[in-house]
């Protein structure tokens, strides 16, 4: 089987760093290791072409956009990389390279599968229906599948995962008194929730790229007197220390008036590396995040919306050491149960053969 992944934009400083990206990449690597699978592409879209084969079997290919626009790429050259693939699988549902691989698949014959990772652009799928030329949607949670495009409702849901070896459970079950939050600097993240309802006494570290520079001026007012610290740009090993020793993840997702966090939170990555660890997650009681953060087992729901409940989920960490302990060791197991790569693409598999 030949595999063909396909996304408007790729994990990279020069690209993006989200969660997005990130989730195609990883999946595309841990097909490759599939010995079912003879090669897997990742065909992606940037300012300037290149193509990288950093494993066997494993091809990532960028290609040069004649587009100015991030979210709106485009070259010919995608039609020229899908031939041959049995199985392409897209990610984004509402962007042209999907809508131009999905009716390229249908013509050729290749079974078109799409992940919808929440980004959205300008695509000609707005207007006509797409979900007719592929096989099956593969949301990312059930919280994803609720809401699907298109009249073809036809899904698996096949979730996320983490690397196990590269995110081990921490070496001694203690921590350090600390709250992490680590994401994209955005309103849609809820950090002013967590900033505002943050204890005396508790350091909270907010880790993750500025997006949005007016909405970081208003978290450092709102942080003024409280121990709170921002690190952008930190490595994959600088992240993992902060996971492996903190008290806890907060993941803040807030809602709208209607109650609905929408397509802001179809899985929670952030989480389930944190889980990984051994870090416990206070999450939002919102979106996807019940699926990933199993209440009082590997972390504490609270409502969403609400710094004070933020406030009380960190100081019961703090306060009840033998309730954190408990919940650090069904964080990890909890992973290692349904959010390993290896899981992810044994659901992709069957789907692809369904």
């Amino acid at each position: 089987m030949k595999v063909c992944h396909v996304s408007p934009t790729y994990f990279a400083p020069e690209s993006v760093v989200g969660g997005g990206e990130r989730f195609a990449e990883e999946l595309a690597l841990a097909m490759a290791k599939r010995p079912e699978i003879d090669h897997v592409k990742l065909v992606s879209f940037g300012p300037r072409a290149f193509r990288e084969r950093p494993v066997r079997g494993y091809e990532r290919v960028v290609l040069a956009s004649w587009s100015r626009q991030r979210m709106v790429p485009f070259s010919p050259r995608l039609f020229g990389e899908l031939s041959g693939a049995d199985v392409i699988h897209c990610h984004q549902y509402f962007v042209l390279p999907t809508f131009l691989a999905a009716l390229a698949g249908r013509l050729r014959g290749s079974r078109v599968f799409v992940s919808d990772l929440g980004g959205g652009a300008w695509t000609p799928g707005f207007h006509v229906d797409q979900s007719r030329w592929i096989a099956a949607h593969l949301p990312i949670s059930e919280y994803a599948a609720r809401s699907l495009p298109g009249r073809n409702r036809r899904h698996h849901v096949i979730y996320g995962g983490v690397d196990l070896e590269r995110y081990p459970m921490r070496p001694e079950l203690m921590h350090d008194g600390s709250a992490v939050f680590l994401g994209r600097i955005l309103p849609h993240k809820g950090i002013h929730f967590l900033i505002e309802g943050l204890p005396a006494g508790i350091p909270l570290h907010v880790i993750g790229p500025v997006l949005d520079p007016a909405y970081l001026e208003r978290l450092r007012a709102l942080a003024a007197e409280k121990d709170v610290h921002f690190h952008h740009g930190l490595s994959d090993a600088e992240v993992l220390v902060h996971l492996q020793r903190a008290m806890t993840l907060v993941h803040p997702t807030p809602v709208d008036a209607a109650g609905s966090a929408g397509v802001n939170e179809l899985l929670g990555l952030a989480p389930i590396e944190a889980m990984a660890c051994g870090c416990p997650v206070i999450a939002s009681n919102a979106a996807s995040l019940p699926e990933v953060v199993e209440d009082d087992i590997s972390g504490l729901l609270v409502p969403p919306n609400n710094p004070g409940a933020i406030g009380r989920a960190l100081e019961t960490l703090r306060d009840e050491p033998d309730l954190w302990r408990q919940l650090a060791l069904g964080a990890r197991s909890r992973v290692e149960a349904r959010f390993s790569w290896d899981r992810v693409v044994d659901a992709c598999l069957a789907a692809y053969a369904s």
